[in-house]
């Protein structure tokens, strides 16, 4: 019986309150489970959750597991769209379709950019992009990816930047609105979520209405186990 879990994190407050896991961690205490946040030298609780909000996770993150404990997620230590992603395009591709604009970080790179000494600079960037454009100001719309109709109106800028990524722009629509999927899973549990927007970037501050649904393509099932990832959650399409 597990009586204690470890969450591996950068620091002791890194668990926020809405983060999926401190909803399962309220569930556990409950349980009379014992769990404990931060980093340590030595895992020796009886499991390790490796919880670092960032895109790349440094390995020196994992502690010494001397006893053998299992640690989720503890391979998963990359999870950028050029990793990751099956629609990345090159200047060169042969590609007619619409393209869209992301950064290789997820959630925008906020993660990472607020980690560093130039974040108050991107800020400034960020007020000139409202201002002047984000093609001008040569930054993406805060919050925001851009969708063009082509690989030719991408600016030459774009494909220089090892921080942002072209790829294909494949959306879901049904009854026209457009659907972003959402597979949540900790172990052999899972759950999944359709979300409807009439924003062609889907979020939940812009959905018009969600439901949950059963079936998850095993195409998704076997890139999780080649990615080793015990936890998380994949956002995807289907499209054709």
């Amino acid at each position: 019986m597990i009586a204690h879990v470890h969450i591996i994190t950068l620091s002791d407050n890194d668990l926020r309150s809405y983060y999926l896991l401190s909803q399962l961690v309220e569930y556990w205490l409950k349980e009379g489970i014992k769990v404990t946040v931060g980093q340590v030298e030595h895992l020796e609780a009886d499991i390790g959750i490796l919880h670092v909000d960032q895109t790349w996770v440094p390995a020196s993150c994992l502690p010494a597991n001397p006893l053998g404990r299992p640690i989720l997620n503890a391979r998963v230590l990359d999870i950028s769209k050029r990793h990751i992603s099956r629609n990345i395009l090159s200047p060169d591709t042969d590609y007619a379709g619409p393209v869209i604009i992301k950064t290789d970080a997820n959630y925008f790179g906020q993660p990472e950019f607020s980690r560093l000494p130039s974040w108050s600079l991107k800020r400034l960037r960020k007020k000139l992009e409202k201002k002047f454009g984000w093609r001008m100001v040569r930054e993406l719309p805060q919050g925001d990816y851009p969708i063009l109709d082509s690989m030719a109106e991408v600016p030459r800028w774009v494909w220089r930047r090892n921080d942002l990524v072209v790829e294909r722009f494949l959306p879901e629509i049904e009854n026209g609105e457009y659907v972003l999927r959402l597979w949540l899973f900790l172990g052999d549990k899972e759950y999944s979520v359709k979300m409807y927007s009439p924003k062609p970037i889907v979020k939940v501050a812009n959905i018009s209405h969600y439901e949950y649904f059963d079936s998850v393509p095993d195409s998704l099932r076997t890139l999780r186990a080649e990615l080793s990832m015990d936890y998380g959650k994949f956002d995807y399409v289907m499209v054709n």
